[in-house]
């Protein structure tokens, strides 16, 4: 029997939280499905890692924001490789991989939502609940984004499943550390995403002046690029904290430099359930992370990690503080991190979800016999 043909659709491939997992799950695909990974806009670093592991990465090069001729040319796409399954990430691929895929007659349309997305005007979620109402499913990566959809979006809870995020924990055994320019008693810390208002890092900035006199003997690593890197740059220079934080740039060794830091911090003003906390409580670190999305769903405050508030700049200094000057705190959370990670969220697990949603709707369609 001919294996279903899934197609997932992204804008562009580079090595942040959603692609991230699209690649994690993909590695831990099952052979029930063909798969194949389409980007509407551009590739990036993780096309490579996708050819390796023999899944075509198939790039449309979106001519201008309103290339409406890209809904025509991907329908053709999609109906001349018999489609069975489009599968889409965040908003532009959501948008047009959707509508191509009902113009295409594709049995099964799934969207995975990554993000509570309080950035999308009136306009966006009208789109999005128009759109649901020619998905088959609606995934939602926490609780707390399940809720948006509902309360926000107007998206009916019928269509929505929660599939938590998953990493591929192979990735995070048996890593040598990279090696850090900073003393051997110096506490490292790392940010890791992109260089967007979204991360937080212009919050965390005046936070890191505030505690310097506290703790001295520690020092910032910003990992990631984006469009707030120049202010960044000026900020951190004002503040007097050129000796305080390293901007390291988009990186491919996110597991090596996890290795080498003590404490991870996500200063985040929203988000869904992110892969760069998962992926450093992995690796056993200290978590330090705002009360935003999914990432309560995963890290009970002083159990697993340390919480705070958006916004609460004293208490984020507070936590800091205790974190960096507390050995014993650090290893504490770190190990019970660990363990919560290695227990309940695998990319294995996130990519048999998936396939069980691609089979149920299959099924039901009368276009996969059992």
């Amino acid at each position: 029997m001919t294996r279903p043909h899934v197609v997932h659709i992204i804008d562009r491939l580079p090595p942040d939280g959603a692609e991230r997992l699209l690649v994690d799950v993909l590695k831990n695909r099952s052979h029930e499905f063909k798969f194949t990974v389409v980007c509407l806009v551009a590739g990036g670093e993780l096309v490579a890692e996708l050819e390796n592991m023999d899944v075509p990465v198939i790039i449309f090069k979106r001519k201008h924001k309103l290339d409406i001729g890209l809904i025509f040319r991907l329908r053709k796409w999609l109906r001349r490789n018999n489609a069975d399954v489009v599968h889409t990430h965040l908003f532009t691929a959501d948008s047009w991989g959707r509508l191509a895929a009902f113009l295409a007659r594709v049995p099964c349309i799934v969207n995975t939502v990554h993000s509570t997305n309080t950035w999308k005007t009136k306009i966006h979620r009208l789109i999005d609940r128009v759109l649901a109402k020619i998905s088959t499913n609606i995934i939602a990566c926490s609780d707390e984004v399940a809720k948006v959809l509902i309360q926000d979006d107007g998206i009916s809870a019928k269509h929505i499943k929660v599939v938590a995020n998953g990493i591929d924990l192979r990735r995070f055994e048996d890593v040598s550390p990279i090696n850090l320019a900073t003393e051997p008693d110096t506490v490292n810390l790392v940010v890791i995403g992109r260089l967007h208002p979204a991360k937080g890092h212009q919050d965390l900035i005046p936070v890191i002046k505030a505690i310097k006199d506290k703790c001295s003997d520690f020092h910032f690593y910003f990992v990631g690029e984006g469009e707030l890197r120049a202010d960044i740059e000026k900020n951190i220079k004002k503040q007097g904290l050129l000796d305080a934080i390293t901007l390291m740039g988009q990186r491919q060794d996110i597991p090596a430099i996890l290795a080498a830091i003590d404490i991870f911090v996500m200063p985040s003003k929203w988000e869904g359930l992110p892969m760069a906390l998962l992926e450093a409580m992995a690796m056993g670190k200290t978590v330090i992370a705002t009360r935003v999305g999914g990432i309560p769903d995963v890290i009970t405050h002083n159990e697993n990690g340390l919480l705070v508030d958006v916004g609460d700049g004293s208490a984020l200094a507070e936590n800091l503080v205790n974190a960096i000057t507390d050995n014993s705190l650090r290893q504490r959370l770190g190990a019970a991190a660990k363990e919560m990670v290695r227990q309940h969220y695998s990319a294995e697990t996130v990519s048999r979800k998936y396939e069980q949603i691609y089979k149920q709707t299959l099924m039901s369609k009368g276009a996969l016999i059992d």
